[in-house]
């Protein structure tokens, strides 16, 4: 019983959990008690009301499943190429003095603001969504590969030397596992931003996911309701999938750091 609720605790899903019914609440019952306008705040389920008096369940699911298709196909290509980059910088120096310089200069602007350059390069279909979302996961995932690279025991790699292993073996048997907590921790954050930039990438000539519901909604004098009902749909599945992505990395770290 200890075990199951050690479990629990540490859980991050668990906590998240928590954390947002909290919210929730509170959120339930400033709009009840009216504490906060509720037609330009609603309650949550006078939102979901609303939405569904407006929406159908198959325009939802269809919304829902565009962006997560989105989200994944952004994510899959930013994350590996900057796990693959950030860990070529780290290892190789001469590599690294090229790439660093680049990637610090483009690192610190905000996905948003390739938008214009997106529809030029990409036109106004999906490519350019992916283009976005790539770059939000991208640049953390690529910062912490390099930085768990350079932060390596040089111990780690003497030992692993003793034992006959060089360039690429001792690469990916010594070094890549030693970098693993840095690369997954980029990874979490990467995933956190690819979500936060999904609402500007479906901006780009959208027609379908919850961004486009959203500003629709918008654009269109529509329910509030739906703008809300989208927010926290977006919420929900970043919590959902976050927790399940800590969880595998949890397993995959676990697997040469013991936890």
């Amino acid at each position: 019983m200890n075990a199951l609720a050690r479990r629990l605790r540490d859980s991050d899903l668990a906590v998240g959990a928590v954390g947002a019914f909290g919210l929730v609440a509170i959120w339930e019952i400033a709009a009840r008690t009216g504490l906060v306008d509720p037609q330009l705040f609603p309650s949550p389920l006078l939102a979901i009301e609303m939405a569904a008096a407006r929406l159908t369940a198959e325009t939802v699911g269809e919304n829902l499943a565009w962006s997560l298709f989105r989200v994944f196909s952004g994510f899959g290509l930013g994350a590996s190429a900057g796990a693959v980059i950030g860990i070529a910088a780290g290892w190789y120096r001469t590599f690294g003095m090229i790439a660093r310089p680049l990637i610090e200069l483009l690192r610190p602007i905000p996905p948003l603001a390739w938008i214009p350059l997106a529809i030029i390069w990409f036109g106004l279909g999906e490519p350019s969504k992916f283009f976005i979302i790539f770059l939000g996961a991208f640049f953390p995932v690529v910062t912490s590969a390099y930085h768990g690279m350079r932060s390596i025991d040089p111990m780690l790699l003497r030992a692993g030397q003793t034992m006959g292993l060089g360039g690429v073996p001792l690469l990916f048997r010594v070094a890549v596992p030693a970098a693993a907590p840095d690369l997954a921790t980029g990874v979490r954050i990467g995933w956190g931003l690819s979500f936060g930039v999904l609402v500007a990438a479906e901006l780009v000539a959208a027609d379908r996911g919850l961004g486009y519901m959203i500003i629709n909604e918008r654009n269109t004098g529509g329910s509030v309701g739906v703008i809300i009902v989208g927010i926290l749909l977006i919420g929900l599945l970043n919590l959902v999938t976050d927790a399940a992505i800590g969880a595998a990395t949890k397993r995959w770290i676990g697997r040469w750091h013991g936890t």
